[in-house]
């Protein structure tokens, strides 16, 4: 009887949960498509490349707002066996509550763990060719495996910091190459080059002039040649397209932050980023918690409440993760516990309601 019982409810979520995977997906793409549209026209994308660029697209969405899903799906299923009274026949039975939601709590349980590794394996991959498609075939930028860029930014050091105009990985050669050093927030030394050139594993300079700044005058010196020292950076470094959070897997993101730290940078926007690629796959897990139980009472409203209620618990839970994502770039929250903010107080809430409702 009850593994009839698990079955039933698990087939109504899964069809909930397919449906709203499935409205989302379109919704999403319809409107990032209307937004984009005349700026495709007028770079001339073709069907094919546009056509590519929204399959790529579509693990993302899913990533994004699959919690979402979890809610609307778990809300619907529940609040129809309640309002056919299915729920308070299966209590009557002297099934009890925790009994009758413990498989959807652990499917939810599962999909956390499967959107974890989706997060990982797939949805990385799919946006750095989504944005290949978008950076090279449509927009016609240089690609990296020409290993050509153009204004370069890059920290050498705490103090020091690199501005190249243009980078040839080809020749391993910069054109218009500024360096600054600083002491504290205070410009100390800026060496100027025409260019800067990768010989025998270190930099030579041509062409240039160094300006060092004492607190009462400027020293300006001139050069034709000279080896720049004590750098980390090397071409590969230069040739390469800094990914964004969402383009690298956690693996590729921690040799990330270990690079930043070797050379004294700030790490407290990408540590953050870092846990918030484990904390959101759990969020599947507590949206069904906090919402199963709730809707497992009859109310007036139906199915309108519940995905009213959803949009609402939604639009909470991401601007939560925004507030704590901020804060947590900015310093003024721990990177662990501005990630994971948003999961600790829907947890609090969903083991709340899941407590309180009436077994």
């Amino acid at each position: 009887m009850l593994k009839l019982l698990d079955r039933y409810l698990l087939k109504r979520f899964l069809i909930n949960l397919a449906i709203a995977v499935i409205a989302w997906v379109i919704l999403f793409l319809v409107i990032d498509l209307i937004e984009n549209v005349s700026r495709f026209m007028d770079q001339r994308a073709t069907v094919h490349q546009v056509f590519m660029y929204y399959l790529y697209y579509i693990p993302y969405i899913i990533s994004l707002t699959l919690p979402v899903d979890m809610l609307l799906a778990a809300l619907f299923s529940m609040n129809g066996l309640a309002q056919h009274n299915e729920v308070v026949a299966e209590l009557s039975a002297g099934v009890s509550l925790y009994r009758l939601l413990r498989p959807l709590f652990v499917l939810a349980f599962v999909i956390s763990i499967a959107a974890g590794f989706f997060n990982e394996l797939i949805v990385p991959e799919s946006n750095q060719r989504r944005w290949d498609i978008r950076r090279y075939d449509i927009e016609h930028l240089t690609r990296p495996d020409q290993k050509s860029r153009s204004n370069i930014y890059v920290k050498d050091s705490p103090q020091r910091t690199f501005n190249i105009k243009y980078f040839n990985g080809r020749t391993n050669t910069a054109r218009s190459v500024s360096i600054k050093t600083f002491k504290g927030s205070e410009l100390i030394e800026r060496i100027d080059a025409d260019r800067m050139i990768w010989k025998n594993n270190h930099w030579i300079l041509k062409n240039g002039h160094v300006r060092r700044f004492t607190s009462n005058k400027e020293i300006l010196s001139s050069f034709k040649d000279s080896v720049l020292t004590h750098t980390r950076i090397e071409p590969q470094e230069l040739s390469v397209v800094q990914k964004k959070p969402e383009e690298m897997s956690l693996n590729e993101l921690n040799h990330f932050i270990t690079r930043l730290q070797s050379i004294g940078a700030d790490t407290r926007k990408w540590i953050v980023e870092r846990h918030l690629k484990l904390s959101l796959p759990f969020a599947n897990l507590i949206v069904v918690l906090l919402g199963a139980p709730f809707a497992s009472r009859k109310r007036r409203g139906g199915a309108g409440l519940s995905f009213g209620l959803s949009l609402l618990i939604s639009f909470i839970y991401f601007i939560i993760i925004r507030v704590g994502q901020v804060l947590g770039h900015q310093g003024e929250l721990p990177p662990l516990l501005a990630a994971w903010l948003g999961n600790l107080i829907f947890l609090t809430l969903g083991l709340y309601s899941l407590f309180t409702v009436q077994k």
